[in-house]
């Protein structure tokens, strides 16, 4: 069809003048492309040829214009689609013709629209994923700030130098540049601080177990020494009690000789008068001495056995006893140590709801225990 042909449109006769701008024309009438793949064909080419070209999309003068562009092109389509869904039931033969057009003018548009808007769709998506790795960085080194109490200096050292060697750019955090340099040059002092504390605690828990060490050791070398005094002692006694056992036995054997003698002078007078009683008395005496020293030796046998026996029961007992009194002593460290903690722990925790920050509360509950603030004591 010429450029003067006429199409009639929901009712009304649509005339293109010669020397009219095709796009003028279709915006004023739209249904002028849906029966005419021509008329698209050139409408079609003129919109394109309207795009804005060599478009700095990381300007925003640049994204405007394509967002701009984009939109003026998605309204033609709208208003193309909006003449085809307006056919009058008359022109009910058409609609096959004006869908397809309308289908195939749909996706050229939107390809049109896509392709001009690519370097600001390409732009949005970088700066998309730019903002989320300046999120990322920004609020990896406000966590790396986080010191927990007790924490070793070596993980605070290498979470401080892995923060100190995050690269900051302009290029990269833009508008955020000023905020990404504050925050890595906080955690990095934050950190540094944190280590100072930590390695100073580390070197007065150092010195503190060393003096325990060596209290400890002086401790059981007292003991020792108390040990080998009470069984010194322990073996003086013994000594003694045989001495006393060796004089009692001699005396009794003085005493038994000095018997016999006496016995030996009274058989001697009765000897002419009961000379054989005398000699049965004598056998059955001797009989009885022979049984009575053999009792008295066996008595002395078992007194040195148990004697001994007494003496190692009686190292035994001293060593259950040290054995006990080293475990109880140990058992009230542990529990002394583990109260200390909890009770610091609460203090700290109760000048932390003050507002104070974890840091400083734990410096101040460290300087009360250790009685630099006057007229302030923590109760264990």
């Amino acid at each position: 069809m010429s450029d003067a042909a006429a199409e009639v449109i929901h009712g009304e006769v649509m005339l293109v003048e010669p020397g009219t701008d095709i796009i003028e024309a279709v915006s004023a009438q739209p249904g002028l492309v849906l029966l005419d793949s021509v008329k698209f064909d050139e409408f079609y080419e003129r919109l394109k040829a309207k795009a804005p070209s060599d478009v700095d999309a990381s300007t925003g003068a640049g994204r405007d214009k394509l967002r701009s562009f984009a939109a003026e092109v998605r309204r033609e389509k709208a208003a193309i689609d909006k003449a085809r869904l307006n056919l009058t039931a008359g022109w009910r033969d058409m609609t096959k013709q004006a869908n397809e057009a309308g289908k195939v003018i749909n996706e050229r548009l939107e390809q049109l629209a896509i392709d001009v808007r690519k370097p600001l769709t390409e732009w949005e998506e970088a700066e998309k994923a730019r903002e989320a790795e300046v999120d990322r960085i920004i609020t990896a080194l406000r966590s790396a700030r986080f010191v927990p109490m007790g924490e070793i200096s070596e993980t605070i050292r290498a979470r401080g130098t892995a923060a100190h060697e995050v690269e900051i750019t302009r290029e990269q955090f833009q508008d955020r540049f000023e905020e990404a340099e504050r925050e890595k040059k906080d955690t990095v002092a934050h950190l540094f601080t944190a280590l100072q504390a930590a390695e100073k605690g580390e070197a007065d828990r150092a010195e503190l177990e060393r003096l325990k060490a060596e209290a400890a050791e002086r401790e059981r070398a007292e003991q020792e020494k108390r040990e080998a005094e009470e069984a010194e002692a322990r073996r003086a006694e013994e000594d003694r009690l045989a001495e006393e056992r060796r004089v009692a036995a001699e005396q009794a054997e003085k005493e038994r000789v000095e018997a016999a003698a006496r016995e030996a002078e009274d058989r001697a007078r009765r000897e002419a008068e009961e000379a054989a009683e005398a000699e049965r008395q004598r056998v059955q005496r001797e009989h009885e001495e022979a049984l009575a020293a053999e009792r008295a030796r066996a008595e002395e046998s078992e007194r040195v056995a148990q004697a001994e026996r007494d003496r190692v029961a009686a190292e035994e007992q001293a060593r259950k006893d040290a054995e006990a009194r080293e475990a109880e002593e140990k058992a009230k460290r542990e529990a002394n140590q583990a109260h200390l903690a909890k009770v610091m722990g609460a203090a700290k925790t109760a000048i932390m709801s003050c507002g104070v920050d974890e840091e400083t509360a734990k410096k101040v509950v460290l300087a009360i225990k250790a009685g630099l603030v006057p007229a302030v004591t923590i109760a264990f």
